[in-house]
Parts: C-alpha cells; structure tokens; sequence
C-alpha cells in the first residue's frame, strides 16, 4: 500500500503538470526571456534562432518529468550543455520554473512544490555537470596525442641531427 506522502507527492505533479499545460505559452516566454538574457554570456556560440526551440523543449521536457512519461531531465542538461549554453543560463531556467510554479502555487503546495522541482533541476544540472567532465576528458585527451606527436617530432628531428 501507498503512503500519504507517495500519493500526495503524485497528485501534485499531476497538478504542477496541468497548470504547466494551461500555462504554457507563459512558462515558453519566461524561459525564452532567461535565454535572450544569457544569450551574449555563454561559452559557446548559440544561435538566436533556436531559443524558441530550447524554451518549448523545456517546458515539454519539464513536463514529462512531471507525468513520468519518461525522465529525460540528465539528457536535458547534457543538450543545454551540448547546444552552448552556460551553466548560469541552466541555473537561471531553473529559477524561472520556481517562480512560474511558485505564482500558480497555493501556500499549502509550496515546500513539496519545490522538493519535486529541485529534483528535477538537480538531475539537469548532473547531466549538465557530466557533459563538462567528458568534454575536458576528450580535449585532455587530444592534448596528450598532440604532446606525444610533437614529442615524437622532436626526438626524430633530434636523431636525424645526430646521424
């Protein structure tokens, strides 16, 4: 049998999920907002035609979090991360969900609002975290092949020298 909790937790991703599909269009233009912003600050070049894109993805992304159609919220950090954005642009897409779900929230929903939420954000940010690990990992990587070809370079220049 189900505890409270469970069955508590579930209604309200029922919930947050519903009140994300009514809203939508809303969510799509604080997310786009949070894009534009970080748009000149990220790493990487970002294109401005796929902000439209990236917001709806992320509020679909988001809501089959909350359906549980599927967690694809690690994959989602590594696509932001894939696509240029900046960890500042992760963190604040994930405040601009706090605050869209805060304003539809009810004072009694907020505290297990924001564990569901948080949940999410954290497993974006893993995701995000982890595409940066293995991006440094394949550039190191490459460095050490080019050292050890230069080396190599150099060492035969150096015998050719000799002889």
């Amino acid at each position: 049998m189900e505890n409270i909790s469970s069955v508590q937790s579930e209604q309200l991703m029922a919930l947050l999920a519903q009140q994300i599909e009514d809203q939508r269009a809303d969510l799509v233009d604080r997310y786009l907002g949070v894009l534009r912003e970080s748009l000149f600050s990220n790493t990487a070049f970002v294109r401005p035609g796929i902000l439209k894109s990236v917001a709806a993805d992320e509020a679909e992304i988001l809501l089959c979090f909350l359906k549980r159609t599927g967690s694809p919220a690690a994959k989602r950090g590594e696509q932001l991360y894939q696509a240029g954005f900046n960890a500042r642009a992760v963190l604040r897409l994930g405040q601009a969900t706090r605050q869209f779900l805060l304003h539809h929230s009810e004072n009694g929903q907020v505290a297990p609002m924001l564990e569901i939420i948080d949940a999410y954000e954290m497993a974006v940010i893993e995701g995000f975290v982890q595409s940066i690990g293995e991006t440094n990992k394949a550039e190191r990587g490459q460095m050490e092949r080019v050292i050890a070809a230069l080396e190599l370079r150099v060492t035969t220049e150096v015998n050719r020298g000799d002889h």
